[in-house]
């Protein structure tokens, strides 16, 4: 009875182990590259929404332009992704749209 008593809480320790084991390890991780990627698209994103939103009055969209690239340069200057050179080069990018 004993060594009944043992083997089941062995076992239930292994299979506890196994299931949070396998839930550890099939966690994603990105790569730097994919990250930078899926910033640079998000900022993208955000700038197309604000032309879009704002087109119809050019002189609130200008505005709205560069109180995004301001809010963005901040970002991206602080971002550990992202040297100084290629934040500059991507908010260039975004004032070209």
């Amino acid at each position: 009875m004993e060594l009944l008593l043992f083997v089941l809480i062995v076992a239930l320790f292994a299979f506890l182990f196994f299931f949070f084991a396998d839930k550890t390890k099939n966690k994603e991780y990105r790569s730097t590259a994919l990250k930078k990627e899926e910033l640079i698209q998000k900022y993208e994103d955000e700038m197309l929404e604000i032309i879009e939103k704002y087109k119809e009055d050019s002189s609130l969209l200008t505005t709205k332009k560069i109180e995004y690239l301001k809010k963005a340069s901040n970002q991206l200057h602080n971002n550990i992704f992202f040297t100084e050179k290629e934040a500059k080069a991507l908010i260039q990018r975004l004032a070209s749209f």
